[in-house]
């Protein structure tokens, strides 16, 4: 498997020992050609895991490894080329254009211009490309980080391989709706490609609808969930892990597309004991 995490543990340096940890026990493996959705509560340690596959971290027990391979210790050219990471915010410190943005996601890898214009395309800034990136609305601003990913993962010649895996967090939460549609069919195209795709949502609704997986994330860090939308996010995994109670709605194939929280339980911040 691309990422695999083995009873993976962390917690922060600063953290006293009597605090909990920020995740704990940690076991999957997100599989190439699919789209694999990462969702939990506030506080869950959904960002922590990304940091921890993509290498920026280092698990306090247990491994995170790419195809075998400790990640956090390969060398960075060989991650950047195999990984490629849309953090929540994007920031630059000089005033790059979005097209020289965009481009960056080539670093370590051969230029392809006509791939940065097809991902400038497929996230609706072409017309951008030149203006500096730091005036875009928060929304654009993901767009272009969304285009960076698929640059990367770019191939160049037809039956080149591209990278195996793309690590995105909350990338649709500034997005208008139809900018967010258009985000989430790039995603599904990489797995079309063979990517291996893993995005923590916040919506429980886009979850249900863009992932052939779900992982569910307890309030204490631990893995509570791991199957098909409609098992994943089933109301007993959703009233212990959210404390709250949902309306499903589903399309007209029976399918899961939507989750509605309709009555808050009590202690919503406790931590749950399975």
């Amino acid at each position: 498997m691309p990422i695999a995490f083995d009873r993976v543990g962390f917690r922060y340096p600063h953290q006293k020992p009597e605090t909990r940890a920020v995740l704990e026990a940690v076991s999957f493996a997100i599989e190439p050609g699919r789209v694999t959705c990462l969702v939990g509560p506030n506080g869950s340690g959904k960002s922590t895991l990304l940091r921890l596959a993509t290498g920026f971290l280092k698990p306090t027990e247990g491994r995170v490894t790419l195809e075998g391979r400790e990640v956090g210790a390969l060398p960075a050219a060989e991650r950047a080329a195999r990984l490629a990471y849309v953090p929540q915010r994007s920031t630059l410190a000089f005033p790059f254009t979005v097209r020289e943005s965009v481009a960056f996601g080539r670093h370590g890898r051969r230029p392809d211009p006509s791939g940065v214009e097809r991902a400038l395309e497929g996230v609706d800034l072409l017309s951008r490309g030149d203006d500096p990136f730091h005036v875009l609305s928060i929304g654009q601003q993901q767009r272009a980080t969304v285009a960076r990913a698929v640059a990367q993962l770019e191939p160049i010649e037809p039956g080149s391989s591209s990278p195996g895996v793309v690590l995105a967090d909350e990338p649709f939460s500034a997005m208008d709706p139809a900018h967010a549609l258009a985000a989430a069919r790039l995603f599904a195209d990489l797995a079309a490609r063979g990517v291996a795709v893993l995005l923590v949502v916040h919506d429980l609704g886009a979850a249900a609808r863009l992932g052939d997986r779900v992982l569910v994330l307890d309030p204490a860090g631990r893995l509570a969930a791991d199957g098909s939308p409609e098992d994943a996010l089933a109301d007993d995994v959703l009233e212990r892990v959210f404390a709250a109670r949902f309306t499903r709605s589903t399309d007209t194939q029976g399918r899961l597309v939507g989750l509605i929280p309709t009555e808050p339980l009590p202690n919503p911040r406790t931590p749950v004991d399975f």
